[in-house]
């Protein structure tokens, strides 16, 4: 199927969506055989996440791009469909915190199988299911379809690709041995049967498969730090029956076949030749007769340069980045780069606004950028940020503007007259300009550097020299001149100033940030003391 341009890019998009949509539109052949691509009706892109994890902004990561992706395709004129898939097949291993202990008796069932401990849902599963959408609602602007793998597999859809992979074990078994060091014995099965008598679906070890029927005894299953406890039952299990599920090296390829599957995300882990996500192109293909997706391949996400771990505190949960950051800004930051190592720091925050508020300039045309190329990925991304149809307008005030007036002004009130008096202040951004105020106060209390929180002086009482005192005086009498102040002049004013009295930039502004913080640094002292107004001129007067 021909696709159409989108008017936004040329031949060379160096937007990465963009390229992968092209890639996708365009393929002509399988990986592992020599094949025509099928004819697709529609383009169907997938992202899924694991319903017993933390839900912490790592994890978004791959729904986040997996949205660009469809939106792309969709974009470029063909029809696409955009699937969300709870893998709620996970076995419960531990009780977490808030959870009764009583709960121990569940570990090793199937997180579908557990009820809800606050017996709002009917499991476990659809409690959590139901706490991460109102989460990731926030944070993707396409539709999604919703889809259970647990649900899939008793439903049967799986049966006819669970039929193909059982009858083909020995080659499953030849294309996983190619790449492991201890290989699978003769017994191995790709299905992983749910006890029928104690209900867990890690303790039925597999003894023996005939006709299709698969034999087990279910025993003990160590975790990392619990024990799914084995019931002892010997039975029997029907795959296609689908009480049970295939084992992940089998089970990515069923999914890509069964859905249509043309693009998933994975973790850079994936990206080597013997990983899940290859092995599983092979069987695809081999095995199942459907061309493996095109991967969205992408590094994890850092906190301060280590891994996000509840142990280290440095959990960075989808409701803080709210309070502190919109979703727009999160989208824009997982969609810069997929292969570039991403770690996160709050102190960084604002820097990360300041480059899409430039972005969002170059969008709108209030910036001018010289290579037409790089203009145009900017462009892309920044619009990819945002809700198709309502790319938001930069408000003009920049987040460390805002850091600095929250901590000067208490009301609203104050806040506007000050944007107003610096003409900063526009009416139809009257809600953001306001939020943004609120996320700034939120970031200074919680995450600031100590060297972005101040407090205005109340009298000055700092020791300055001859030289500081006469260029302060002088910037008092400016000040004090009638004559209208705007950022730009008034530091290049205090340019004039430092030439008229023979003091070097840094004794100069130490002086300003002395007489009214008594600290050595601050925020840009132009609009520190514009934002200021009258208190600045009765500090610097009392020189």
């Amino acid at each position: 199927m021909d696709g159409k341009k989108n008017n936004n890019d040329d031949e060379t998009s160096l937007f990465w969506a963009d390229q992968l949509a092209e890639r996708i539109i365009n393929r002509k052949k399988f990986r592992y055989v020599d094949r025509e691509m099928p004819k697709f009706e529609k383009f169907v892109v997938k992202t899924s996440a694991s319903i017993s994890g933390v839900l912490h902004i790592g994890r978004l990561s791959d729904t986040i791009r997996g949205a660009s992706v469809f939106r792309a395709l969709k974009e470029a004129g063909v029809k696409a469909e955009f699937i969300w898939v709870a893998e709620d097949m996970d076995p419960f291993r531990k009780v977490p915190e808030g959870v009764p202990e009583s709960y121990e008796k569940y570990i090793g069932f199937s997180v579908t199988d557990i009820p809800d401990p606050d017996g709002c849902h009917e499991s476990y599963a659809d409690h959590h299911k139901e706490k991460y959408f109102e989460v990731l609602h926030e944070f993707v602007f396409e539709d999604m379809k919703k889809l259970s793998t647990r649900q899939t597999y008793l439903d049967g859809e799986f049966g006819p690709y669970i039929k193909k992979i059982l009858a083909r074990v020995d080659k499953i078994r030849e294309i996983q041995n190619r790449y492991r060091t201890n290989p699978l014995k003769k017994t191995w099965s790709p299905w992983t049967p749910v006890c029928e008598n104690c209900g867990k679906i890690v303790t039925a070890k597999v003894s023996g498969i005939s006709d299709n029927i698969v034999s087990y005894t279910c025993r003990d299953y160590m975790f990392e730090s619990t024990v799914a406890k084995g019931c002892g039952h010997k039975g029997e299990n029907d795959p296609v029956k689908g009480n049970g599920k295939l084992m992940w090296k089998s089970e990515w390829a069923a999914e890509w076949a069964l859905w249509n599957i043309c693009s998933e995300g994975a973790g850079k882990e994936y990206i080597v030749p013997n990983s899940a996500f290859w092995v599983n192109a092979e069987i695809s293909e081999l095995i199942l007769d459907f061309p493996s997706p095109e991967p969205i391949f992408y590094e994890h996400l850092m906190i301060d340069g280590a891994k996000m771990s509840a142990s280290l505190g440095n959990v960075v949960y989808p409701h803080d980045w709210l309070k502190v950051a919109t979703p727009q800004l999160l989208i824009f930051f997982y969609n810069k780069r997929l292969m570039k190592t991403r770690s996160f720091s709050w102190k960084d925050l604002p820097q990360l606004y300041d480059e899409y508020d430039d972005a969002g300039r170059v969008f709108f045309g209030i910036k001018q950028i010289e290579n037409e190329k790089e203009a145009s990925h900017i462009r892309r991304l920044y619009e990819f940020s945002n809700r198709k149809g309502s790319v938001e307008e930069p408000i003009g005030m920049s987040f460390s503007h805002a850091v600095m007036l929250s901590q000067i002004f208490e009301s609203e009130d104050g806040f506007e007259k000050s944007l107003r008096k610096t003409g900063q202040w526009k009416e139809e951004h009257r809600e953001r300009i306001l939020e943004r105020l609120r996320q700034a106060r939120e970031w200074v209390e919680m995450y600031a550097p100590e060297s972005e929180r101040f407090m205005v002086q109340e009298r000055f009482s700092a020791e300055l020299t001859e030289k500081q005192i006469e260029a302060i005086r002088l910037v008092a009498g400016r000040l004090n001149s009638g004559q209208e102040w705007n950022e730009k002049t008034l530091f290049q004013e205090f340019y004039s100033i430092m030439g008229e009295v023979g003091i070097e930039p840094k004794d100069f502004f130490r002086a300003g940030y002395l007489v009214l913080l008594n600290r050595d640094r601050g925020p840009k002292l132009a609009p520190f003391i514009l934002a200021l107004g009258e208190k600045a001129l009765r500090l610097l007067e009392q020189v």
